[in-house]
Parts: C-alpha cells; sequence; structure tokens
C-alpha cells in the first residue's frame, strides 16, 4: 500500500510539472573553418540551414572521401536539403580536407580573409538571377516562413529609412538568434551593391 501511495504522489508530482517544462537553447555561434576551398562557401550556404557546424567536426576524423560523399547524399535524398548535385563534389573536397582523412591536403584560409566567390559579384545581374543562384528561395518564401522568415515579416520589421542598410549588412555578414535558433550563413561573396539589390528587393515585398 505504502509502495503504491508513494508511486501515485511520484506520478501526479510528475504530471503536474509537465506543462510547466521550458526549454530554450541558446543561439548557434560555431562555424565551418574557414578555408580557400570552392565547398566552403557551398556548405556554408547549404548546410547550415539544416543542423549545426558541430555535425561536421563531431565525424570521425579519418573519415575517407567515400564516407563524405554518402553523407553529403544522404543530406539531400532522403533528408531533402534544398542544393544542387553540382555543388556535391565541391562540398565533398572541402569537408574530407577539413575534417576527414585529407586532412592537410590544402592549407585553410586565414579567419579574417574572406574565401573566392562561388557567385561573381556583378552588380548588373537583376534580383531574381541572384535569388536563384544563391539559393534564397531554399529556406525564404515571400509571405510565410521556411526555414527563414518570409519577406514579408522581414519588411514589416525593418520598414524605415534604415531598413535596407540593415538587412544588406544582414546578408553579407549572416546571424544568429534574431529569427529563431536556424543561423543564417554569410553571403559575403556578394557585393555590396547586389546585398543592397537583395535588400531592396525583400523591403518591398
Amino acid at each position: 500500500m505504502l509502495i503504491r501511495t508513494l508511486a501515485a504522489a511520484v506520478t501526479l508530482a510528475l504530471a503536474g510539472s509537465a506543462g510547466a517544462l521550458e526549454i530554450h537553447l541558446p543561439p548557434e555561434t560555431a562555424t565551418y573553418k574557414p578555408s580557400e576551398l570552392p565547398g566552403y562557401l557551398l556548405v556554408q550556404r547549404n548546410c547550415m540551414t539544416c543542423h549545426a557546424a558541430q555535425y561536421a567536426s563531431s565525424q570521425p576524423p579519418a573519415s575517407p572521401r567515400a564516407y563524405w560523399e554518402a553523407t553529403v547524399k544522404k543530406m539531400k535524398k532522403p533528408f531533402g536539403a534544398q542544393f544542387d548535385d553540382a555543388d556535391m563534389p565541391a562540398m565533398v573536397d572541402y569537408l574530407v580536407k577539413t575534417y576527414g582523412a585529407e586532412r592537410g591536403a590544402a592549407a585553410p584560409a586565414p579567419a579574417a580573409k574572406p574565401a573566392a566567390a562561388v557567385v561573381p559579384a556583378a552588380s548588373g545581374k537583376d534580383v531574381k538571377t541572384l535569388l536563384a543562384a544563391n539559393g534564397c528561395m531554399a529556406c525564404h518564401a515571400i509571405d510565410q516562413k521556411v526555414v527563414g522568415p518570409g519577406f514579408a515579416e522581414v519588411a514589416a520589421r525593418y520598414k524605415g529609412k534604415d531598413g535596407a542598410a540593415a538587412v544588406a549588412a544582414h546578408i553579407r555578414q549572416g546571424g544568429a538568434g534574431k529569427w529563431g535558433p536556424v543561423p543564417m550563413p554569410p553571403f559575403s561573396q556578394l557585393s555590396e551593391a547586389d546585398a543592397a539589390a537583395l535588400a531592396n528587393y525583400v523591403l518591398s515585398r
């Protein structure tokens, strides 16, 4: 009888506290190791929309190229990551040379030095070309949240004379914690003119 009474008390206590439990995760701050390899920017753009950068550093350091190829393919299918098949070889090359068995095959870039541009800076490009080339619509929509906020929601928050400059800076620098736990990778390969064009497009929605 005593055991039953104690068990009932514990059950009631757990039930009473279950609804009040809240978990707050800290904003994501980890980044991929900078490199001059073309896959560095591709990995930043394509991988951090779904998981933290620690995923790569937590893999076995002796992992061969075939392991990383299988991992990248797995992220696209069945997990549904939104990146082109053409991006895969460069992503795999960066990952195996930075975190896997081929470490040291390519010297990493200094942290303060931007990696080589994946998309050439060309302010003459129209906005739709920039959106497609940088995979913007894989994480954003016009009027609803996908991975990141909808453009209409961004426009509402940054409405004002300095809004375009703030949004353009955020596009090039990336960041975390402003719209939820998933970080936005930096698009530092964009020129200031291209970032400004994207910002003005977002704020016009």
